[in-house]
């Protein structure tokens, strides 16, 4: 009891415990800010593998692509250790904006299949339209859409409302109204010669994106009232074409299906688009980081299109262009992918690259050239797979794949790789592997420093409380006992050190991106940057397994800096100790 009692007095005199206490507290709290960033960038890039790309990734060398893929993929369902594939078509372009003949970006465009993509990867979780939705598709009915965006209208008018409190506070409410009535009137009364430049800015782009939503919404709602005319052209021409009717019936009722599609402007499912949120000029962020789009559903593009899959000249590539309407976009919190990715259906994608079927003029049924995709991506079942689970998965597609290319060896026209999503990301996750480790062996050293610290510490302790010692020895006390009480000591030092440094650790990291926001308004120096990462933001997710090792490793360098105090009080002699000045 008397070992308990002392601790609790010697914590409540001695200042020396507490700067042992601070000095623990600093060493843990930096060390789990680090090592949970780290790990933090290694789960981001796993998940994000994962989700763009599947668990395993079949892909060849070159641009020609894979023949036969359903086959194959047919026989990699029946792998007992797969849940999933699904082809996938990978090609370069360039997005054009219909109505704005100045603006053109380079893009990465994949051809998908929906809903089958959402069971290989979490693709259907960053959907903006479709938040939620366990199959998705191209074909999004347009009243689900409008909701979306009656949804979104709301945002952007609470954004409008914060940022130009003052200015709506001097309106009337009739003049208030007005403002959410239309971009150009928001823009005439909010705009002040005293803003600032950079509060001018933000008003003309979100006048802009206003314009630009009620604009989008208008069309989907107009698509909306004719759909059931538009529905009904296409049954009457597949009718048509089922009894043979003659060309000209057939084509009377397409020319009055372009005559809808174009007056109402959007597009059937074939051709509709789903972009990637961050597409340069298309979106901004705001000082909040909140995601502002230029561009969203019931707008057109244009894509012009690469064509890498076959027929090139030596003349040039010429590109292949498609119409298409924006049907939804996808937040992946890659930066890299979503600000190049473009999604369309994989049959179109297929048809714009040249990768599509082609028969002989002389025989319609004999194959020239087989369909093919770029890649297939696999979902491997059960949870927690780690790297040695999907390897031994993808030695037996392997295998699996060196018997199908003996009974279809037009299926690749050259090597084919299958490897793991980490295979695949090993010069971004090597890295960052390494970096975690020198910054752990860094945070190290401090301990050592630590360490050495609470010795000293408890050193000084025990020199002035020599007397004391000698006092607990004389009436009875054990060396063991009095070593307890310094090793107790110690213990708690670590203990309280160590919680407090967690607790500050776990609110750093929950908070490390509003932190950083805060240092750039404040010091206009920006640690993380966007367009310069991989990421959007920088993981704020403790990581608890490491939390709890450093949790026992403070207690344990409490207990090693007091070890030696607490032996050589162990060994006072009573005499001595009760002598001592």
């Amino acid at each position: 009891m008397y070992k308990l009692f002392l601790c609790l007095r010697y914590l409540r005199s001695k200042a020396f415990a507490y700067f042992g206490m601070l000095c623990v507290a600093l060493s843990v709290c930096l060390m789990l800010i680090s090592v949970s960033v780290f790990t933090g960038f290694l789960n981001k890039i796993e998940k994000a593998a994962k989700g763009l790309f599947g668990d395993i990734v079949i892909e060849p060398y070159g641009e020609r692509g894979l023949a036969h893929y359903d086959e194959f993929i047919a026989e990699i369902t029946k792998i007992p250790d797969v849940e999933a594939a699904d082809p996938f078509i990978l090609g370069l372009g360039v997005l054009s904006v219909e109505g704005d003949s100045h603006y053109r970006q380079t893009v990465q465009i994949a051809g998908i299949r929906l809903p089958s993509r959402a069971r290989v990867t979490d693709f259907e979780e960053g959907l903006f339209v479709q938040e939620g939705t366990a199959n998705p598709t191209f074909d999004v009915p347009l009243n689900e859409a409008v909701a979306r965006l009656e949804v979104y209208q709301k945002f952007l008018r609470a954004i409008v409302e914060r940022e130009f409190a003052a200015e709506l506070a001097t309106l009337t409410p009739e003049r208030r109204q007005a403002c959410f009535q239309s971009g150009i009137l928001m823009e005439h009364y909010l705009t002040r010669d005293e803003q600032s430049a950079g509060k001018r800015q933000l008003l003309r782009r979100l006048s802009s994106a206003y314009r630009n939503l009620d604009e989008a919404k208008t069309r989907l709602e107009q698509a909306q009232l004719r759909a059931g005319e538009l529905a009904a052209l296409r049954d009457e021409l597949a009718q048509a074409k089922q009894r043979g009717a003659t060309a000209d019936e057939q084509l009377d009722l397409k020319e009055k299906i372009e005559d809808i599609t174009d007056a109402v402007r959007i597009h059937p499912a074939g051709n509709r688009v789903i972009l990637g949120l961050g597409i340069p000029g298309l979106t901004f962020r705001t000082d909040k980081g909140e995601t502002i789009r230029y561009l969203m559903p019931g707008h057109n593009i244009f894509l012009y299109v690469v064509p890498l899959g076959r027929r090139f000249t030596s003349e040039g590539i010429q590109p292949n262009i498609g119409k298409f309407t924006i049907i939804d976009d996808n937040l992946s919190g890659v930066h890299s992918i979503d600000s190049k990715m473009v999604y369309i259906p994989f049959d179109t994608l297929q048809t714009l690259n040249n990768m599509y079927e082609e028969v002989s003029p002389d025989d319609p049924s004999k194959v020239v050239e087989p369909k093919r995709c770029s890649q297939i991506h696999v979902k491997v079942r059960g949870e927690n797979l780690t790297e040695p689970d999907l390897r031994r998965t993808a030695a037996k597609i392997q295998e699996l794949w060196g018997d199908f290319l003996k009974r279809h060896p037009d299926a690749a026209v050259s090597d084919v790789g299958i490897e793991t999503w980490r295979q695949r990301q090993q010069q971004v996750v090597e890295p960052l592997e390494k970096q975690r480790t020198l910054v752990i062996i860094v945070i190290a050293v401090i301990w050592v420093v630590v360490v050495v610290l609470i010795f000293v510490i408890f050193y000084t302790i025990v020199t002035q409380k020599t007397r004391e010692i000698g006092v607990l020895k004389a009436v009875g006390a054990s060396g063991w006992g009095v070593a307890g009480v310094f090793l107790g000591y110690g213990a708690v030092v670590g203990l309280i050190g160590s919680v407090v440094g967690t607790l500050g650790g776990w609110v750093f990291v929950k908070n490390i991106n509003a932190i950083q926001d805060w240092v750039a308004d404040v010091f206009g120096y920006r640690v993380w940057s966007r367009d310069q990462f991989m990421f959007d933001l920088i993981p704020n997710e403790v990581d608890w397994n490491a939390a709890i090792f450093i949790l026992a490793s403070s207690i344990l360098a409490g207990l090693l800096g007091a070890l030696l105090p607490a032996i050589r009080a162990a060994r006072m002699q009573p005499v001595e100790a009760l002598r001592y000045e």
